[in-house]
């Protein structure tokens, strides 16, 4: 992998349409053009999904931001979107899912990740560890349903946990760039101050835009402005009064999660509440295996279930379907089922309807299944 120490742009669309041509294409045999486009710059292909890294900001100890130029198969992002982010490891690349961290209106075309080191994480640990400006990394586009609204709401309250204070930082990001009068309630629940990444960008903000109210809540014990300990209902009670009348996003660990959605289903308000999770619920195990065939239909592949879910299944019997996170967080390994039924790992629910799509990470079938793989 070439490291360079400088920023190359992507190619222009006329550019690629001349690269792609049938005509180029045949000159360049047995190559493609864009094996010789790579000795050039890796970030020039004519495919794309690829993205540069230009700068390293250490937020905190185990914290870094990686600024990204991507390459010209970037169509932006919404605040609140995700991306999945491919580092080389052993002959493979390994894939992992990364909130954008940065406003939606760079004018630079550049956006941001922000990463928490994870303990033998494989991603986590290259990007924390050997991504310098230079560094090109597999990138996909943008997605993810927890965004913005296009119509901004006059009143928000943003909640976030830990390292799930990426996607809802981008929310504020984008909002304090357009210069948005609403009222803003943020509260972010860190272990002390000294955890809390974009700090001094989240502090900033609140003195420059009156109605945005900052809240950064120790959780190890030590004294808070106005809120102390981990959360509990009564603190939206004190900071956000109105919450269960008010459009809510929320991202962080599953317990933070998981009492947020008490609290607002307690007070009949679940549907204004909009949740990103970065660790799943706590898996159900299973009571053995169905027995079952799995049939991968475009494969023509079929196997006897031995228990696992179906994407690790898919992998033993030789394909190899796009994942990203394996936690059913993500949905990259969503795939169409038209028959049968699965379990899912995170509930024990039981899907038997026909002609649906399953997270198949955590899907383990319940008898015989099809799958579009």
């Amino acid at each position: 992998m070439p490291l360079l120490s400088s920023p190359v742009r992507p190619l222009p669309a006329r550019v690629r349409s001349v690269l792609g041509s049938s005509l180029l294409a045949g000159l360049a045999s047995p190559h493609s053009v864009d094996r010789y486009l790579e000795s050039v710059h890796p970030l020039w292909t004519t495919e794309g999904g690829r993205a540069q890294v230009t700068a390293v900001h250490r937020e905190t100890d185990d914290v870094v931001t990686l600024t990204l130029q991507p390459d010209h198969a970037w169509a932006g992002s919404i605040a609140g979107q995700h991306v999945r982010i491919g580092v080389p490891s052993d002959g493979v690349t390994q894939t992992r899912t990364y909130s954008v961290s940065s406003s939606a209106h760079r004018a630079d075309g550049r956006f941001t990740i922000t990463v928490k080191r994870k303990d033998g994480g494989v991603v986590s640990g290259f990007l924390h560890e050997r991504a310098v400006p230079g560094t090109i990394l597999s990138c996909s586009a943008a997605t993810g349903e927890v965004v913005l609204p296009e119509a901004r709401p006059n009143r928000l309250v943003l909640v976030s946990g830990g390292s799930g204070i990426t996607p809802v930082v981008s929310m504020l990001r984008t909002l304090a760039d357009e210069d948005h009068g609403g009222a803003v309630t943020f509260l972010h629940y860190a272990r002390t101050t000294d955890d809390v990444p974009f700090l001094a960008d989240l502090r900033a903000i609140a003195a420059r835009l009156p109605r945005v109210d900052l809240h950064i809540v120790p959780t190890g014990g030590g004294p808070g402005e106005v809120l102390t300990g981990r959360f509990e209902a009564a603190h939206l009670d004190r900071v956000a009064p109105d919450h269960r009348q008010t459009l809510t996003f929320a991202c962080g660990p599953t317990g933070l999660i998981d009492a947020l959605e008490e609290a607002y289903a307690a007070g009949d308000a679940g549907d204004l509440l909009q949740v990103e999770r970065f660790t799943p619920r706590a898996l159900v195990r299973t009571e053995g295996v169905s027995g079952g065939t799995i049939s991968f239909a475009r494969s023509g592949i079929e196997v006897i279930d031995d228990g696992r879910s179906l994407l690790e299944q898919a992998e033993a019997a030789g394909l190899t379907p796009e994942n990203g996170c394996r936690m059913g967080i993500c949905h990259t390994c969503t795939r169409f089922k038209p028959e049968g039924a699965v379990t899912d790992l995170r509930d024990g629910r039981i899907c038997d309807t026909p002609d649906t799509r399953v997270q198949i990470c955590v899907s383990v079938p319940a008898g015989d299944v099809v799958v579009d793989l």
